[in-house]
Parts: C-alpha cells; sequence; structure tokens
C-alpha cells in the first residue's frame, strides 16, 4: 500500500472511527471543582465525575480516604475532604485512580468493568475482551512511550468497520489495521498517525 493510500486511509478512518471513539480513546474528566470550608476541602462536582468514570462513589471515596490519610464523606453530589488540599491534588489522585481501576492494562480503553472472581477483583475491557486481576500498585502509564510512526505494537482487532478495516484501542489511539478479522491478536507496524488515529500493517511472522 503506497503512502497517499495510507494518507486516504487515515481521512476516511477519522470520520469514522473518531465520534465513537470519544468515550473509548479520549475519556475527558471534568476538573475538580474546589471550595474550602474551615479547614475542609469540597469538591462540588464530585458526582459528575463519578458518572463519567462509571464506579461507585463509595469505592471511589474511600481510595481518596486512603490516598488522603484522612477521613472523606459524600453529601449529595459533593466529596467533603477533611483537610486542606489543592485542586492539582485532587485531580492526581482522581488519575490515579483511573489508571489502576479504570483503564484497561492492555489497550488504555475506560470502557471496562470490575468483577469479582473468588477472592480477586478483575478489570474486564469491554473494548479488547482482556481480563486482568487489579493492581493496586500498577505504575503510571503517562512515563509510557506514545505511540509512534515505525514500531510495532501488539493490538487486539474489537470491530470491523464497513468498509473491511479493523479497528483496535491501544493506549488512546484508535488503530485502523487493513486485512484483519474480528477478535484477532496481531501485530502491527505503525505507519501513519493524525491526531488520534493511527494505520497499522500486520507484520508477518
Amino acid at each position: 500500500m503506497s503512502s497517499y493510500d495510507y494518507n486516504e486511509l487515515l481521512k476516511k478512518a477519522e470520520g469514522t472511527f473518531s465520534k465513537a471513539d470519544k468515550r473509548e480513546s479520549r475519556l475527558k474528566i471534568p476538573e475538580p471543582d474546589v471550595l474550602y470550608e474551615g479547614k475542609a476541602t469540597i469538591v462540588r462536582n464530585f458526582g459528575d465525575i463519578i458518572e463519567v468514570i462509571n464506579r461507585d462513589v463509595q469505592q471511589v471515596s474511600k481510595y481518596l480516604t486512603k490516598e488522603f490519610g484522612i477521613g472523606a464523606n459524600i453529601d449529595g453530589k459533593r466529596l467533603i475532604i477533611n483537610k486542606k488540599v489543592t485542586q492539582d491534588e485532587v485531580s492526581s489522585k482522581i488519575n490515579k485512580y483511573m489508571e489502576i481501576y479504570v483503564k484497561c492494562y492492555e489497550c488504555g480503553s475506560p470502557d471496562t468493568e470490575i468483577r469479582r472472581e473468588g477472592r480477586t477483583d478483575l478489570l474486564i475491557c469491554k473494548a479488547c475482551g482482556s481480563q486482568n486481576p487489579i493492581r493496586p500498585t500498577r505504575d503510571i502509564r503517562t512515563s509510557e512511550a506514545d505511540v509512534e510512526e515505525g514500531k510495532e505494537y501488539t493490538v487486539v482487532v474489537s470491530e470491523v468497520g464497513q468498509s473491511g478495516e479493523g479497528k483496535a484501542s491501544f493506549k488512546g489511539y484508535t488503530v485502523i489495521v487493513p486485512g484483519v478479522k474480528k477478535g484477532e491478536t496481531v501485530r502491527v507496524l505503525i505507519k501513519k498517525i493524525r491526531k488520534s488515529v493511527a494505520i497499522g500493517q500486520v507484520v508477518k511472522k
């Protein structure tokens, strides 16, 4: 496939997949709306944040209580933290929660759910189908290298578009892979990247 063909495929993929992937690959968490009352910090839009990440409000509150080392209470849609913390500190803790309890460990998609099997909590990804035990000490992904042109990655094809190109979610990108089937795990070479869409070519073994 020529460079021109890859560019054409990118243009088509942007129009086909970008809107459908808004939640899956580029989840936008509201900035914490913080105010102070005495020594307490109130996150006024905590309920809105919980709605976006789709997790149990009590579980997230318990996590933040542990992270801040002090009590936190739910009051309607508000979270009350019993000491003064900055907006950046709240955002940092929520992002850390996302990395451990929301984002898929394999493809980075936030379209996941937590399921308990026996004594183990599993993070189940609806995008790539992976199932991983939740690791509370997981390293944050922000230090990892981004997806780059000319490098190879292993991806799982989550669906196939109307024109026959496969789609995979990987590290916040939609990877378009021609000539594959839904459910396949393939090694791809990234040929072109534009915004949040990448074109991959299957690497022959």
